[in-house]
């Protein structure tokens, strides 16, 4: 046996080389050749040369080689035994065939059993270009490798995290099907319904949302943001619950979407408290209003009528919950700054003087003043100071134009108009629905939204009262 181990210690990433092979001459020859086809790689070689079975077992345990040549026929020992023990003892170690002659049959039954490749050494200047590609496939092979093992371990992770989350965790597939391809253990506490469950019905997650919140769905579906989206699901058991969801769009190379991941929590109990917290700041808003009433008889009812016609326009223009519920509570205290005016003033029965005018047009100025100290959601203050104002600066009490009045306060200001002269006054008797109408519509676009009156319009005429 003929060991041959460069001893230069090498800085490069290093590359060993197993020669199997009886003819010294020929094993010195192919690392010649090798040598020098690989000078312009940045590494170093390290060669080890064996000629039998127990010589070549040592040396995958103890040399580790990066890749094998072997002679196609030795005394006592043959290239496809050098194979078939590479497969059993070191499976990812490539292996070359260099022999002096080898016919097609025997080259296709060399790569059949597991070579990489085969060299002729006639044509040994090929055997640098078969190392080199040896190399980059076991490389390539390992980083596969590599990858597919972080990605079972990151799979690992989170099926680990997923199951003992109290959150269910889902993956639904859209695309070339509609399935659930994940649903946590956790679906079972929260909706009763198992995974098994869900991989049975891919309707399932549709089905278990209430009724009344199924087109909300719908509209998740075919625009997914990574906003949260709060549902209402109906357990198994007929419970309902809250349920946060936040979903990822998952998209192929197309952009199209075949998949959405997600997670859901209940959050009912939240649901609850906010529920009792609207409830307990709705009735402050009717404190905030009926003391106003108190004080000013003849405008009873009024921010409640005129919050209910506000509201109505508000919901056939489209708005969003967020708008409605702006206008909602700026209608409902909307003259609310009236509470600091004498009330000889505000039921006098004949007309204002300019004084008295004056001082009842500072209201919207002071009920800003109250309500912008107040923490709300919404630009209730902001909406309530603008109520008297008119798209050509004609209004009180800063005289804004048009795209400086918002859209709420716009919605107000029409509904406003109608109630004050639907209804009767001190100084009046009551106009009429007719009259409030002729009014809107001889003024639209100058003083008041064209779009708001139109909607407004149509209501009435179908029959709206307060």
């Amino acid at each position: 046996m003929v060991r041959t181990i460069s001893d230069q210690e090498p800085s490069s990433p290093v590359v060993s080389i197993l020669f199997v092979e009886d003819l010294v001459s020929d094993a010195e020859l192919a690392k010649l050749e090798i040598t020098r086809g690989l000078a312009d790689w940045d590494l170093s070689l390290r060669f080890l040369t064996t000629d039998n079975r127990e010589g070549f077992l040592d040396a995958i345990s103890t040399f580790k080689p990066t890749l094998i040549v072997s002679d196609f026929m030795m005394p006592g020992f043959s290239g496809m035994e050098v194979i078939e023990l590479t497969l059993q003892h070191a499976p990812n170690i490539p292996v070359i065939i260099l022999t002096g002659s080898i016919n097609e049959e025997t080259a296709v039954e060399c790569m059949k059993a597991g070579a990489t490749d085969y060299v002729i050494k006639e044509h040994i200047s090929r055997l640098p270009f078969a190392v080199k590609d040896a190399i980059k496939r076991k490389k390539e092979e390992e980083l596969r490798t590599s990858a597919e093992r972080a990605l079972e371990e990151s799979e690992r992770k989170f099926r680990l995290i997923a199951e003992k989350a109290s959150d269910l965790i889902y993956r639904i597939e859209l695309y070339p099907e509609q399935k659930f391809s994940y649903v946590s253990p956790s679906s079972t506490k929260l909706t009763g319904y198992t995974p098994e469950d869900h991989y049975a019905n891919p309707n399932l997650g549709f089905e278990l949302v209430h009724p009344d919140d199924r087109e909300k769905l719908r509209d998740l579906l075919e625009h997914v943001d990574r906003s949260p989206v709060v549902l209402r699901w109906i357990k198994k058991n007929g419970e309902v619950v809250w349920a946060e969801q936040l979903n990822v769009p998952v998209y192929d190379n197309d952009g199209r979407l075949i998949a959405i991941e997600g997670i859901a929590r209940d959050v009912t109990e939240r649901q609850k408290a906010n529920e009792a917290l609207k409830r307990a700041f709705n009735s402050v808003v009717s404190v905030l209003s009926d003391m106003l009433n108190l004080k000013d008889p003849y405008t009873q009812f009024h921010e409640k009528n005129v919050a209910k016609l506000a509201l109505e326009i508000a919901e056939r223009m489209g708005l969003d919950e967020f708008a409605i519920e702006s206008i909602r509570v700026a209608a409902m205290v909307h003259d609310i700054g009236k509470i600091n005016i004498p009330t000889e003033i505000l039921s006098k029965p004949g007309k204002l003087s300019d004084i008295e005018f004056e001082m009842i047009k500072k209201h919207p100025e002071t009920a800003y003043e109250i309500l912008r100290k107040v923490d709300l959601p919404w630009p209730v203050a902001d909406i309530v100071y603008q109520h008297h104002e008119r798209l050509d600066g004609s209004g009180y009490p800063r005289h804004l134009k048009s795209d400086e009045i918002l859209l709420e306060a716009k919605i107000i200001i029409v509904a406003d108009v109608i109630e004050a002269m639907s209804s009767h006054r001190p100084y009046r008797a009551a106009l009429g629905f007719e009259a409030a109408i002729e009014e809107i519509k001889k003024n639209a676009g100058v003083l008041y939204d064209a779009k708001i009156v139109q909607i407004c319009t149509s209501i009435l005429e179908e029959g709206f009262r307060f």
